[in-house]
């Protein structure tokens, strides 16, 4: 229903549109969406209850100035009829390259006030067709894998205005007049190169003078080049300035010149990743101003294919915390050790003392220090440092596992030399330094952390001091893997964005941090790896060589749109995966199976629970079992993807072939009652639950099974490894048996999270006794439960994007309270709980527009009451159904405290 509305319109409520975003972002630039999707959260100035917005009204203005007096040039979107606050879509003018959109809403509420008009927000479009790039690509000569580049140009007059669009193959940096152009690091993020190259848009207008100015970029060879024949980095850089009115554009081409700088990468392999020789004699000061009579060399038009360009559409990798050194230890003469106390993923930053010419120092990087090099003793035998680098001391040997991270930094002999990295980054918590003449001082070293510059969006903390420090060393172990627009399985040795052990980590890092635009991206890179013809997916992305592959692995490129959809009500990128999904699961998984069954275990293709405690980097047991239930899990997927996008045919086809692969799972795994599954270990059991396999007569004595395994045969502790522990738990949630999921986290032997912090890990490692990486994203799926579990905010599918909300939270173990909250697309979500004996007290906050299913934990309905209420009396409260032992009620938006009498502990 569209509106009219008149300037005369007086703000009545008390709610306010906040937080605008244009594709998950704040006032981006140079975005590539023609259809922009605009999103608000609402702010309400006073406690109130069911709140919903009605209605909301957009302006879309070509200037400041025109919007400021309420003129949508652009769109003016009347008023609409609508709860709608995420994913409205631009329905204005068509929007043309370079165009700035200036933006603010308005919304209805359901008292039939209206709100005051949000803060102004901002967007502006990139170059949206081939031929907007005047720039041609660049590069420097072969073998020069750092290069700086530059052009002079002059200007009769400042700038009104100037943009300009980074398009790299590689890493780079951007300087206009000697100045740095951005706080980004290891731009642009990594992107499949077959398909596409990513650009990035800077507003330079202060930058720029009238005169003669200088754009330099500083280039890197970067992970995208890596297993190339001979690489060097490409750019193509395009300034647009609005000069005394008229449009004017430098872009790069033949005239630009370029000079090898200091920086040499070498070693883009397995185990060696971007090591660096980084020589200060050759630097040149002031190389991206003008003016500079330094010799320059002409650079080289690349006229071979490129990828499609494409707006950088994730949040950038920036540096967001500095760590100072914990400890320095001479080791030997000219050797010393820097000790950082944690993992992380970064540089680092080292004040060089006075050194002369040609003068060397080495560094080398290590995640973990071995006192013994010939190994430590676990409780799954003995474990070696690998890719070691030794030093003998004067205590005796000690080895350091490094992975083959290296640099070395050759002194000009000036006074005041600083080392700290550029184009590559090490994961480590220690930095061994070899040739310096004195020892390090402590104020002379910080590691520089790196991540991708997501907001936090979660809090979690509890009465168990345990599970709190495995949520904060979880959550860590997240933002070191974070980085390039994609998950790393670990920063050193292989750097590859895995899906297996992506998988892992998407509830966890969805629910502590804001991941909308990073997940969104990396659904893209696995769309982009896929064999159209077969439906082949891949076993890792965005760095991708035509690899073997997991099915589980290459099962992402279902998972993730899917995920993203859930969280942030994405039904955009849903719809554009979909053809691929569907591709993926039933053109070819399902062929590699025309007899319905895989018997074959791992087989020609592999993909088990990988890294298990018993089994380590070898199938374990019910290989078979775990790859027919996964296939379950991707037509489930497909089931409920086909139920949103509205394809009902689709759905029903799904859910048949799911029922059929059901039924032939259940035929060759469970033999006369007697054997049921595989059942050696719990994931035998459990992923069967899980999805619904087990018929209904066997569940009870399944879930027993699954109880005896994990109380009795392991002890309370897990036997799973990286996707199996994901479902393990998943599955323990789904069965209300979530006692079971708390003990075995609680646990403080091995194998277990609390066995790897006993044993000083700062961050989660790649095996359960803390052998080979030890920053790897194979077991980080408790953040996740710990939020949707202990606290028990969960998405509702039946309304993606936390539209609806599930409150449910597990009182288990010997936790005493939980208190938590989720900054959802929506809104602040908060759970929070305390039980003092028998009495239980919870306080929720339901964001406004939004409504809940709350679950409250009680001996008996009668026994609930909310502010000190009975429920019968609370507006707005409705009473649902008793469940599993907790009382059911549909709440709107608002602040609620629910109290109730639990079993005596």
């Amino acid at each position: 229903m569209f509106v009219h509305m008149s300037k005369s319109i007086q703000a009545q409520g008390s709610m306010r549109p906040t937080k605008l975003t244009c594709e998950y972002q704040e006032n981006p630039l140079g975005i590539d969406a023609t259809a922009p999707r605009l999103s608000w959260k609402i702010e309400e100035e006073k406690e109130a209850r069911g709140i919903k917005q009605t209605a909301y009204y957009i302006l879309v203005a070509s200037t400041a100035e025109l919007l400021a007096k309420d003129q949508g040039d652009l769109w003016n979107s009347g008023k609409i009829s609508s709860e709608q606050s995420i994913q409205v879509e631009y329905a204005g003018k068509p929007l043309e390259s370079r165009r700035d959109c200036f933006w603010k809403v308005r919304i209805w509420q359901n008292n039939g006030k209206p709100s005051a008009w949000s803060y102004p927000a901002k967007w502006s479009m990139g170059l949206l067709k081939n031929n907007d790039w005047q720039a041609k690509w660049i590069k420097a000569k072969e073998g020069e894998t750092s290069p700086w580049l530059r052009k002079e140009f002059s200007l009769s007059s400042t700038p009104e205005q100037a943009s300009v669009f980074v398009n790299v193959k590689g890493y780079y940096e951007l300087y206009v007049n000697g100045n740095k152009v951005s706080d980004d690091v290891l731009s642009p993020a990594v992107s499949v190169l077959k398909k596409r190259t990513l650009y990035n848009t800077y507003d330079i207008s202060k930058l720029l003078h009238k005169g003669n100015n200088c754009v330099g970029i500083w280039l890197g060879l970067g992970l995208d080049l890596r297993g190339e024949p001979g690489p060097v980095p490409l750019a193509r850089v395009q300034l647009e300035m609005k000069v005394k009115g008229q449009r004017k554009v430098i872009g790069t081409d033949s005239t630009w010149t370029c000079m090898p700088s200091t920086h040499t990468e070498f070693g883009w392999d397995w185990g060696g990743n971007g090591r660096e020789i980084i020589d200060e004699r050759k630097y040149v000061s002031d190389w991206s101003k003008p003016g500079l009579s330094a010799k320059w060399n002409p650079v080289e038009v690349y006229a071979g294919s490129i990828g499609t360009a494409s707006a950088q559409s994730c949040s950038p990798t920036r540096v967001t915390k500095i760590i100072p050194a914990f400890n320095c230890t001479a080791l030997k003469a000219n050797t010393y050790e820097l000790d950082f106390g944690t993992n992380l993923t970064g540089w680092l930053r080292l004040r060089l003392p006075k050194m002369n010419e040609g003068d060397t120092v080495k560094i080398f990087f290590a995640d973990k220090k071995f006192q013994n090099p010939n190994g430590e003793t676990t409780p799954a035998g003995l474990i070696k440092p690998h890719n070691e680098h030794r030093i003998e001391t004067s205590n005796g040997p000690v080895a350091y596992q490094t992975f083959g991270q290296e640099v070395k930094y050759i002194s000009a002999g000036k006074k005041d030399e600083e080392y700290c990295g550029k184009f590559n980054y090490a994961g480590f918590r220690y930095a061994i330094i070899k040739g310096l003449s004195s020892k390090p001082s402590l104020v002379d070293a910080e590691a520089l952390m790196i991540e991708s510059n997501l907001e936090k969006a979660g809090s979690f903390k509890c009465s168990n001091d345990l599970i709190n420090k495995i949520y904060e060393t979880n959550l860590w172990t997240i933002r070191c893997l974070n980085l390039g627009g994609y998950m790393v399985d670990c920063p050193h040795r292989e750097r590859m964005g895995y899906g297996g052990d992506g998988q892992t980590s998407i509830d966890a890092q969805m629910m502590s941090l804001d991941a909308s635009s990073f997940y969104s991206k990396w659904a893209i890179d696995w769309l982009d790896v896929q064999d159209s013809l077969t439906g082949k997916s891949a076993q890792f992305a965005p760095v991708n060589n035509d690899q073997t592959y997991w099915i589980p692995w290459g099962g992402m490129i279902d998972v993730l749109p899917w995920k993203v959809y859930l969280y942030y009500g994405d039904h955009r990128l849903l719809e554009r995966a979909y053809k691929s999904m569907v591709n993926y699961t039933t053109k070819y998984v399902e062929s590699l199976y025309p007899d319905g069954i895989n018997r074959e275990g791992g087989g020609d293709y592999p993909g088990c629970d990988w890294v298990t405690p018993a089994h380590g980097m070898t199938n374990p047991p019910g290989t078979e079992l775990f790859l027919n239930c996964y296939r379950v899990y991707l037509f489930d997927l497909l089931t409920k993807s086909a139920d949103a996008l509205k394809k009902a045919d689709d759905a029903r086809n799904f859910q048949v072939r799911m029922d059929k692969l059901k039924t032939l799972i259940n035929s060759n795994y469970c033999k006369n009652n007697t054997k049921f599954y595989y059942g050696e270990e719990s994931l035998d059991f459990a992923m069967p639950l899980l999805l619904g396999i087990v018929p209904e007569y066997l569940r009870g004595t399944v879930m027993k099974k699954l109880e005896e395994t994990i109380k009795v045969k392991n002890q309370g502790h897990l036997d799973t490894g990286m996707l199996g522990s994901y479902f393990l738990f998943e599955a323990l949630m789904k069965i209300n048996r979530n006692d079971l999921a708390y003990n075995i986290v609680n646990q403080k032997g091995y194998p277990g999270w609390g066995y790897q912090l006993s044993r000083g890990a700062t961050t989660f490692g790649e095996q359960w006794n803390l052998d080979w990486s030890q920053i790897h994203a194979c077991y980080l799926n408790p953040g996740g439960w710990f939020y949707q579990s202990l606290a028990g905010i969960c998405p509702d599918e039946k309304g993606p994007g936390f539209k609806r909300i599930i409150i449910k939270p597990e009182i288990v173990g010997d936790l005493e309270w939980v208190n938590c909250s989720y900054n959802s697309i929506q809104g602040v979500i908060v759970s929070n709980w305390k039980r003092n004996r028998n009495q239980l007290t919870m306080d929720i906050s339901i964001p406004p527009n939004t409504s809940a299913t709350v679950y409250v934990p009680t001996v008996s309905a009668n026994e609930v009451t909310e502010s000190g209420k009975p429920i019968m009396n609370i507006k707005g409260v409705k009473y649902l159904r008793l469940e599993n032992g907790a009382a059911v009620y549909a709440v709107g938006s608002g602040t609620y405290r629910f109290q109730s009498s639990l079993l005596h502990k």
